[in-house]
């Protein structure tokens, strides 16, 4: 009785048998011994296969095999097949069954009849890589050959051994003959099929059709047989992986993949394994043609060059993994029977997981990143950065540091040169050469949307157009060439000797005080505090401003009042009879006699006369402007669009200070001539209505003026005050001021959602020169009668006096038909007008008020009320008791 002293393990049984055939240097059967062993494992024939191993081994250990075999073993042949033959005969007729089974023949390759090739031992890593998941493979055919030596002995050589098998069998007992027939497969001598290994060298040999068993998927008709070892086909891949045709397994370019030739006999799990395996030549494929079509490309750029060269050196990787695996193929070839290491497609396939999975990812880089450039690029590679595996971080990280290369270039020298070394338009910050250096601040640099990389936020981004453009304006526009403090300490830390980390900072800056972050917010905080300084210091850009609001926006009370009262007769002329040069002196003379003549010189030469474009009909006080010269550093701020704003702030505060100077003096005639005309017949009404008109009108303009030179001006001024001196840059104090203006010209009634307020108040203001006009016509009347009363009194003296009658008949008559005229033609005539101006005057103020009710502005409602405190509006408009209107009103101005 035969007990194994092991455990009932086929596997290792199986194993030891071919560990004991690489002993005896029979490499060749060893691996038709694991092939057929294979096959006699997916058979569901026999039981108990690990015993029927274990006794084979057993029968082996015989010293020479010409000797009588004992028990089970006489008339064995040296070299034995696992699965018998007349089970390979059922498996074929079960595959082919329109073929007669005298003309099929098993082609079976072993595993180390292979062609050898010469590569390079090199020690690297071979898991340094990365991996994705199996891509599905698409079956084709292919029309190629392959060498007729690699199929197993033709029919006449396996009649031959088996006639020789037979003759040693007949010698033994009935019982081994049934374990024989049972166990033992006929096969070719050992010398036949080593002349099958030498023949098998020899290339371009057509295939033997004659006695061939073919062995087809009915399905697919792909032939499943087993004709090719693993090593040729591991041989073929590592030519694939390198985008290179092998001998079974090409390119097939109908599919854009490498594909085994389907009349090659492959088990449909090996060629499903080996064309997954392919897809690493396809991926190589793919980023090499993107390499070769882009690397010589000048309008790609620096950072596509980058990109290129990154990928140029993940694929050198990928060639140092290439050389490794040949070489341990070529000793494995050189050695005889795998070892430990034996590479074979299973462990090939674990080998190459990690290279698969990053191939994978760059070459869905080439993809993403096609027909981009700069920061775009780098945007589009940093979004794989953001990945929760550590190996493709790790890869993303490699190449975006090379991408970012050109760009920290470009950064460093932006920020600390401020030079734009962009040749290829690939950099975030945009330069039009055409502009010029007065408007360098403002329109020459910008930014790039497209361009900026994901990696920068658009707050750094703004700083960092901030530094360059203070650099370029303190040099080519302040014309200061002095050293920035503050720059040289956080340069050297910028340009450190560790280049790799210095360029990871751009891309790694997300994180909150990150080192990319404190450099940009020290050199943005130096260049601005040295611009700002150079503008108070060198260009007094305050003193101006001051000038400014004293001047244009009539701050300077003195000075506005002089101007007014020297101009006021001039101004009254026609425009096309007022010279500049006439009124340059006048203006000269203010300066002298006020306050504004302890100003800077340079502040009082900026300060001129400006006529308007005249009209017809213009008196002197519709052209007659103030104008200041601002130039150079704080022109960038002070431009011409600003200086327009000003001019229609100034002219709308002009005639604003007319109409009180014009009431004023209508009041100060009233208060004058009461006493001298009261007497007069017919009159008292008239002066009357003329007080209470010109109460009416002063109150508003009062209150107008007092609402546009506190509530706007003087709010605004502070709060512009305050910006400024907490400006961080040159934008801030910009934008402040723009700001400002804004805020004036929209509380100040002059924005485009205002004209009809602006009509009314020119309405009012119309109504207000028609009363000075109508008033001096009437105290001119009002003088003649008084003249003439006098002038008759004298008379009457005089001839009494001489002892005459004082008044003839004549003279009563001429003096009863001129006061007669006065009383009855004169003072109704000035009465009409000056209730019709009274009641336009009201009509017009009413319609003021419906409108500023109307206004959002809450500022605009208080003026509102401040107009009418007394509701003396109100009480005759039925339309201001309204509040649901009122109401109704406000909100649909509110959500327009």
């Amino acid at each position: 009785r035969v007990e194994p002293s092991t455990v009932n393990d086929e596997f290792q049984i199986a194993e030891r048998i071919k560990r004991k055939l690489a002993r005896n240097n029979r490499e060749v059967d060893a691996a038709v011994f694991s092939e057929l062993q294979r096959k006699l494992s997916s058979q569901p024939l026999l039981k108990n296969r690990w015993s029927i191993l274990y006794l084979l081994l057993n029968l082996s250990k015989s010293t020479k095999q010409q000797e009588d075999v004992t028990f089970l073993s006489g008339g064995l042949p040296g070299y034995i097949e696992s699965t018998p033959a007349g089970m390979a005969s059922k498996m074929i007729r079960r595959v082919d069954m329109g073929q007669s089974s005298a003309d099929q023949t098993t082609t079976i390759l072993p595993l180390s009849m292979t062609s050898t090739s010469s590569g390079s031992k090199v020690s690297s890593g071979i898991g340094s890589g990365s991996s994705e998941v199996d891509r599905s493979s698409t079956l084709t055919s292919f029309n190629a050959t392959i060498n007729p030596t690699l199929v197993m002995p033709t029919p006449d050589a396996r009649q031959q051994s088996a006639g020789i098998y037979s003759t040693g069998i007949q010698s033994t007992s009935n019982t081994s003959r049934k374990v024989v027939n049972t166990l033992v497969a006929s096969r070719s001598e050992q010398f036949d099929r080593f002349n099958a290994v030498a023949a098998a060298t020899k290339p371009n040999q057509a295939y033997r059709e004659s006695g061939r068993i073919s062995v087809k998927d009915p399905r697919t008709s792909v032939n499943t047989s087993f004709e090719l070892s693993e090593d040729i086909l591991i041989r073929d891949l590592i030519y694939a992986f390198q985008g290179i045709n092998g001998k079974v397994i090409k390119l097939d370019q109908s599919v854009d993949g490498f594909r085994v030739d389907f009349n090659v006999g492959v088990p449909k799990h090996t060629r499903d394994l080996v064309h997954k395996l392919a897809e690493i030549g396809w991926l190589y494929r793919k980023i090499r043609k993107y390499i070769d079509q882009h690397s010589s490309d000048q309008a790609y750029g620096l950072v596509g060059q980058s990109f290129c060269t990154a990928l140029q050196d993940e694929l050198t990787e990928f060639y140092r993994l290439i050389a490794v695996l040949d070489a341990q193929r070529e000793q494995q070839l050189s050695v005889g029977l795998p070892n430990t290491n034996y590479l074979s497609l299973h462990r090939l396939s674990v080998w190459t997981y990690e290279p698969l999975q990053r191939l994978t990812i760059l070459a869905s880089l080439t993809d993403i990143c096609n027909g981009k450039k700069g920061g775009a690029l780098a945007s589009t590679v940093h979004s794989y950065y953001q990945h929760g595996n550590p190996g493709i971080r790790n890869l993303i990280k490699r190449v975006l540091g090379k991408v970012v290369k050109p760009l920290n270039f470009m950064l460093h020298k932006w920020i600390y040169d401020g030079q734009l070394a962009d040749v290829h338009h690939e950099f975030f910050i945009l330069s039009e050469s055409t502009v010029e250096e007065n408007r360098l601040w403002r329109n020459k640099y910008g930014i790039s949307k497209s361009m900026l990389p994901s990696f920068i936020s658009s707050e750094l981004a703004k700083k960092i157009l901030l530094i360059g453009k203070s650099i370029n304006f303190i040099r080519q526009v302040c014309m200061d060439r002095s050293e920035i403090l503050g720059i040289k300490s956080t340069k050297a830390i910028a340009t450190n000797d560790d280049e790799a980390a210095s360029t990871q900072l751009m891309f790694t800056q997300k994180v909150v005080g990150s080192q990319l972050e404190m450099i940009i917010d020290s050199v943005y905080i130096a260049t601005s505090k040295h611009l700002l300084k150079i503008l108070n210091e060198q260009y007094k850009f305050m003193d101006h401003l001051r000038a400014l609001r004293r001047y244009l926006l009539l701050g300077q009370g003195d000075f506005v009042r002089h101007l007014m009262d020297s101009l006021a007769q001039d101004l009254d002329k026609p425009a096309s009879n007022l010279y500049v040069h006439n009124l340059t002196g006048v203006l000269e003379t203010a300066i002298r006699a006020t306050n504004a003549q302890y100003d800077d010189a340079d502040i009082l030469k900026r300060l001129d006369i400006r006529l308007l474009e005249v009209s017809p009909g213009d008196s002197g006080w519709d052209i007659f402007s103030l104008d200041y010269h601002v130039d150079g550093p704080i022109g960038t701020v002070f431009t011409a669009a600003c200086m327009i704003n000003y001019l229609r702030m100034f002219n709308f505060l002009w005639r604003l200070k007319r109409m009180e100077f014009v009431l004023g003096e209508i009041w100060r005639n009233q208060l004058k001539c009461y006493d001298i005309y009261k007497h007069l017949p017919g009159i008292l009404p008239l002066l009357h209505s003329s007080n209470i008109l010109a109460a009416e009108l002063i109150h508003f303009v009062n209150q107008m003026q007092y609402y546009i030179m506190f509530e706007v001006l003087e709010c605004a001024w502070d709060e512009l005050v305050k910006k400024v001196e907490t400006a961080n840059d040159l934008d801030n104090i910009i934008d402040a001021h723009d700001k400002f203006q804004e805020h004036i010209i929209c509380r100040s009634l002059l924005d485009s959602n205002s004209r009809e307020l602006q009509l009314q108040l020119r309405s009012i203001f119309g109504l207000i020169l028609q009363f000075k006009n109508l008033q001096e016509q009437l105290f001119s009347a009002a003088q003649f009668q008084v003249d003439s009363n006098r002038k008759l009194e004298l008379e009457v003296e005089k001839r009494s006096k001489q002892g005459q009658w004082g008044m003839t008949g004549t003279d009563t008559e001429i003096e009863r038909q001129r006061v007669e005229e006065f009383v009855s033609t004169t003072v109704p005539t000035t009465l009409r007008k000056l209730n019709k101006i009274l009641e336009s005057s009201k009509t017009s103020i009413q319609t003021f008020l419906l409108s500023l009710v109307a206004k959002a502005d809450v500022s605009l409602r208080c003026l509102c009320f401040r107009l009418d405190f007394n509701e003396f509006y109100r009480e005759q408009e039925p339309r201001l008791k309204s509040p649901l209107r009122l109401q109704r009103k406000k909100r649909i101005q509110s959500q327009s």
